[in-house]
């Protein structure tokens, strides 16, 4: 079950661990399922990904520019193998990712999110929200072993107070390291 989780629009968005995100891909069909798979693998907000266009893939890297970030500095993410793969299948010409006959020219979130909503409530997942992709991608990074001054070059936040609220640290987790940590420990 997803970690966390908004509850009428309040809280943070649910950590969706990888084989519920695979469960979650799986409901979807694209653009709906490569948006936020993009969100994911780039650790990028939904409004950043849906303004992408072609131009802003170049050199091995997916570049968010300036007007299209909350922090209004360009952030470029290296394309992996897997972020390659959801590229290639959505086969980008020209001008945005994921073009509309909307006034904005491209897919909204909230065209995005009506799908998302529907999947997750599918598999019965709560507080699972646009921002869930974002807030899981850098959780699980975390626990790998990212330190986080990685993590913030990553998404792109100002500070690390602002990085550390998006991850989602499970306490029985701390608990079993800290018992491993105290292993050896002996108490005079």
């Amino acid at each position: 079950m997803p970690r966390d989780g908004k509850t009428n629009r309040s809280g943070s968005a649910a950590i969706l661990e990888p084989d519920e995100l695979q469960n979650l891909f799986g409901e979807l069909d694209d653009p709906y399922r490569a948006i936020p798979q993009i969100c994911y693998l780039t650790a990028g907000r939904i409004g950043e990904v849906v303004n992408l266009r072609v131009e802003h893939l170049r050199n091995g890297y997916v570049v968010f520019p300036v007007p299209n970030t909350k922090t209004n500095e360009t952030r470029k993410v290296v394309m992996s193998e897997p972020l390659q793969k959801v590229l290639e299948r959505i086969k980008p010409a020209a001008g945005y990712l994921f073009p509309s006959g909307s006034k904005t020219g491209h897919i909204t979130a909230r065209a995005v999110e009506k799908h998302v909503k529907l999947a997750a409530e599918l598999l019965g997942f709560e507080g699972v929200s646009l921002h869930s992709f974002r807030r899981s991608r850098l959780t699980h990074l975390h626990e790998q072993g990212w330190g986080l001054h990685e993590l913030k070059r990553v998404s792109g936040h100002k500070s690390l107070s602002q990085l550390q609220a998006y991850l989602g640290v499970d306490q029985a987790v701390v608990d079993e390291k800290l018992k491993r940590a105290d292993a050896g420990f002996e108490v005079a």
